[in-house]
């Protein structure tokens, strides 16, 4: 890179970030300065381990688990928002796009990876930052939005993730797997091929991935469909990772590409 490239990652909860762990692993060994800011503190997600959590003590011990991912995957900065587990829909757009402008407009990413509009699985919380980072994406560029949250900036690119239709073939029973929620049973979105522009190959820092996610042991529940996978299968299946180019402020639109920093005239391909 013929500079300093910047990646700011937006997700909602501790482990959400490992949609895009090899892919953030592998900007971070390659010198890219990542910021990683997480809406809540996961503090009310079920527990899956006997000794290391309770209620009372989850939100501390799910920071703890990001901290440690946050070192697995060399992530340099990690900034929180404390918005309510379960309940980022009752922080209102304007609240929120009020405290993501100063954040964007102070580190002026290049790149913005958060959340798909269908959450990858319909997650209400996910959901929701989708919204208010695409709403605060928008509002850091414009020149006319509050002066004094800094110099406006208009992000590069900004990326949600994705999972190809390929992906459910590869992983026995992840078609009819569900993810227990408030009563409800919640299935991951597949994207069709045609509407993912970014292919990143992550073959170098799956273990980096895997490490990642040995710290989020709160939320290993050993029914879920990725705590049955063997070695092997991790392996193939976390070596490459998949966006969607959602909004940007190129030139021109982008064809398919294997790098963030396709359309980036100031870096090289990563």
């Amino acid at each position: 890179m013929s500079k300093m490239l910047r990646i700011l990652a937006l997700f909602a909860h501790p482990d959400d970030e490992l949609g895009a762990g090899g892919t953030l692993a592998k900007y971070a060994e390659a010198g890219a300065d990542i910021t990683l800011v997480s809406a809540t503190r996961g503090e009310a997600a079920t527990i899956y381990c006997d000794d290391c959590a309770t209620p009372d003590t989850l939100a501390a011990v799910r920071t703890q688990e990001l901290e440690c991912c946050c070192r697995a995957l060399g992530i340099a900065h990690l900034q929180w928002l404390d918005w309510p587990d379960g309940g980022v829909s009752t922080i209102s757009e304007a609240t929120a796009v009020a405290q993501l402008v100063p954040i964007i407009r102070r580190i002026r990413p290049h790149i913005l990876i958060t959340h798909p509009e269908h959450g990858t699985y319909p997650h209400p919380d996910h959901i929701a930052v989708h919204h208010r980072a695409l709403a605060a994406y928008r509002a850091a560029a414009d020149p006319n939005y509050d002066a004094e949250a800094g110099p406006a900036w208009a992000t590069p690119k900004l990326y949600v993730r994705a999972i190809p239709e390929s992906v459910f073939d590869l992983i026995p029973g992840f078609s009819d797997y569900r993810v227990q929620l408030n009563g409800q049973a919640l299935s991951f979105t597949a994207d069709p091929p045609e509407h993912i522009q970014c292919t990143i190959d992550c073959h170098h820092t799956v273990t980096k991935r895997i490490s990642g996610w040995a710290c989020h042991r709160s939320q290993h529940n050993p029914r879920g469909t990725f705590s049955t996978l063997s070695a092997d299968q991790q392996q193939q299946i976390f070596a490459v990772e998949h966006f969607r180019l959602l909004d940007h402020h190129l030139g021109t639109d982008l064809p398919p590409h294997t790098t963030l920093t396709a359309g980036l005239a100031d870096f090289e391909p990563i």
